[in-house]
């Protein structure tokens, strides 16, 4: 099956590269390619923000912009309809995941050929027939065939983007990942011959996972193998592979040494069917995962944030020297509150009533979740699991303590918990900043100036790397597209 799909490969398909000349000799033009707008948590934005982002981003000379997953390429498409600017677009398009349902009555499996089943989700609901979700991840030609049917973006017909399909984490199917990757290769070349796409290429963690780790993807003996295999079955002299996109940052190193590798064993001509314009773009240059990115450990992001220290006045964290002074007030405020001083005298004196009692016992209840917060927020590494910790812990001893709560009450909870997350937001990008500059377990101790914002530094370092062809960085504003722009400006070499 698979010789078959590469033997009606066109011998007409064309080279098309998605890179852009370094040669050109617009020194902007050089800095606006060298960063891409990454898909980020478009799901939840408010209407219309997304719209703006990518509108700024075009506007500063960014010309790829991801795809997110989910509804991502909905989105993008939406946004993209009708697109009639000058700057021609590159639109990164992941493939491989995909969402089944199955009912009570169905057999198991993904009922697709090529599939591993990534996660099974029980679904409790009124719809019976129903009973779980399976994440599935397809890798063979036929996905690509069902990709470029079912894809938004491959609708567009806008004359100035090109969509590259992106193939996700192909390495989700073990033993199994050299024969299905190469059939699914061979899917593109065909899709490039027939015009559809210009090229292809690979977005994948495991790219950056050492060797021994099971869900380590090797560039050289399974990726350019099977795009050279590909090539060769198409009758093509140079594959239609020309982007790999993996995870790196300064906590996340192996990911920098990786593209060296596989930029100097491109160049050097090591493997006569790949080419030399093949590139490497990084992903997740502000986020690191102490699992990799391969568990259910929450990231934590290289940056300084502006927090409010006094009404109408904001401080970067690394300019504070001490946490924003509303916590202490709120925290003191909300200790008092809820220690029941009046409850506990009235109790040496008179019987409680059982509404009296039970209300002593929450307070007592909410005022240990407080205290125990405040013990723990010094520590914290990330907001992301300080978020997650304080939904897990906060709701259910609330809903657990009271049948309803008074306003009073909630109002001097609001209150606390709006100042503890200023106040995590604090400590995460000290705690943050202090591992970098201390380094350890292979990571180098950065020499970051005291006036300078980690996200400044991290993408400064990070545009070093003569290896990586493009920087892929979120924004959630309009705004955080023209701050990052003005750091690729200014580092760039």
């Amino acid at each position: 099956m698979m010789l078959s799909r590469c033997a009606c490969v066109s011998k007409r398909l064309s080279s098309t590269s998605t890179s852009i000349s370094s040669s050109n000799s617009r020194a902007v033009r050089w800095l606006s390619t060298r960063m891409a707008l990454g898909s980020h948590k478009h799901l939840r934005m408010e209407p219309g923000i997304y719209q703006l982002i990518v509108n700024q981003a075009i506007e500063e000379g960014i010309n790829v912009i991801e795809a997110g997953q989910d509804e991502g390429p909905d989105a993008l498409a939406n946004v993209l309809l009708g697109y009639k600017g000058d700057t021609r677009l590159t639109l990164l398009n992941r493939m491989g995941y995909i969402v089944n349902q199955e009912s009570s009555t169905a057999g198991s499996g993904s009922g697709l050929a090529d599939t591993v089943v990534v996660e099974t989700i029980p679904v409790d609901g009124a719809n019976s027939n129903i009973n779980k979700m399976q994440v599935v991840h397809h890798l063979s030609g036929a996905a690509v065939e069902t990709f470029l049917k079912e894809s938004p973006l491959m609708g567009l017909v806008e004359e100035n983007l090109d969509v590259i399909p992106m193939i996700h984490n192909p390495e989700e199917h073990g033993g199994d990942t050299l024969s299905r990757l190469t059939d699914a290769f061979c899917g593109l070349e065909q899709a490039v011959a027939e015009q559809k796409i210009p090229s292809f290429g690979i977005v994948s963690n495991g790219l950056s996972l050492p060797r021994d780790h099971p869900l380590h993807l090797d560039w050289k003996s399974v990726v350019f193998k099977a795009a050279s295999d590909a090539a060769e079955q198409s009758g093509k002299d140079k594959s239609g592979l020309s982007i790999l996109q993996l995870p790196a940052n300064l906590l996340e190193t192996r990911g920098l040494q990786v593209a060296r590798d596989i930029n100097s064993h491109v160049k050097g001509g090591a493997v006569p069917r790949l080419p030399k314009e093949l590139e490497v773009y990084l992903m997740r240059p502000l986020t690191c995962f102490p699992d990799q990115g391969t568990g259910e450990g929450q990231g934590f992001q290289l940056m300084d944030y502006q927090v409010p220290t006094e009404p109408g006045i904001t401080e970067w964290t690394h300019e504070m020297t001490q946490a924003p002074p509303v916590y202490p007030a709120t925290y003191k405020t909300a200790v008092s509150y809820f220690d029941a001083t009046e409850l506990l005298e009235a109790k040496q004196e008179r019987k409680l009533t059982e509404e009296e009692e039970e209300t002593l016992m929450g307070a007592k209840i909410l005022l240990e979740m407080i205290q125990d917060m405040d013990a723990t927020v010094e520590n914290a590494r990330s907001f992301a699991q300080h978020e997650q910790e304080l939904l897990a812990r906060a709701i259910p001893v609330i809903d657990g303590t009271f049948d309803e709560i008074d306003d009073e009450s909630l109002e001097v909870l609001q209150n606390f918990f709006a100042s503890l997350g200023l106040t995590a937001r604090y400590h995460v990008a000290r705690n943050t900043r202090s591992l970098l500059m201390k380094g350890g377990a292979g990571v180098a101790p950065s020499k970051m100036p005291s006036d300078m914002k980690m996200q400044d530094f991290a993408l400064k370092e990070l545009l070093k790397e003569k290896a990586v062809s493009k920087i892929i960085v979120g924004a959630t504003k309009p705004e955080h597209v023209r701050d990052t722009m003005k750091i690729f400006k200014q580092f760039s070499e």
